[in-house]
């Protein structure tokens, strides 16, 4: 790849290229600074993401073994009874925005029908609905996570680009043509004196 910028060497030139430099390199810092700030939100996710896993996984258990149990006592009846005594639930789906990157989010719409009467699964219900509402929230989380990291990844291969080719490739071009115009100006001033000094001599003859 070539390390120099292909341009003609014209002063127009020179000033279009130090201007896009100029550009380059506030693009680059802003980038920088959203890089870093991405991968502050991603390393605070991830620590949400790691307590909200083991808070599943916690809640799994306890159901289970609470759900064993009722097994034991009301037998292959347990099911159609939890038909008839579980509240139907809702699960809102949406899109939220976090530094700009688009990801997932759901809510858990509850019930909110009051019973009358109470029933031995209540306890049961009550857990199974914390256990889907941590379950949605490390999805969310997860989601968010993923969309993070394709984004960081992104960010990181921009700066990087215009770290280690755009700016360096502006500033070689720039360089050489500079070199190109300050040896154009030093032969002319070397061409006036020699033109000069050949007008002095003919005025002396």
């Amino acid at each position: 790849m070539s390390s120099l910028q292909r341009v003609r060497p014209t002063k127009i030139e020179l000033i279009r290229l130090k201007r896009r430099l100029e550009i380059s390199v506030k693009v680059e810092r802003i980038l920088r600074e959203r890089l870093i700030i991405l991968i502050n939100e991603f390393l605070a996710l991830l620590k949400e993401g790691v307590s909200r896993r083991r808070s599943v996984s916690t809640l799994l258990i306890n159901l289970n073994s609470r759900a064993v149990m009722l097994s034991g006592v009301y037998g292959e009846n347990i099911y159609s009874l939890l038909e008839k005594t579980v509240p139907k639930n809702n699960c809102v789906v949406g899109t939220e925005n976090i530094m700009g990157v688009k990801t997932k989010t759901a809510i858990l719409v509850k019930n909110t029908e009051k019973k009358t009467v109470k029933t031995p699964f209540d306890d049961f219900i009550e857990e199974s609905t914390r256990f889907i509402e941590e379950v949605l929230d490390l999805a969310k989380t997860e989601y968010a996570l993923r969309a993070l990291g394709k984004e960081i990844q992104v960010t990181k291969r921009r700066v990087n680009a215009l770290d280690y080719i755009l700016i360096p490739r502006f500033k070689s071009t720039i360089r050489i043509l500079q070199l190109k115009f300050d040896e154009r100006e030093r032969e002319e001033k070397a061409r006036l004196k020699r033109v000069k000094a050949s007008l002095e001599r003919r005025r002396n003859e």
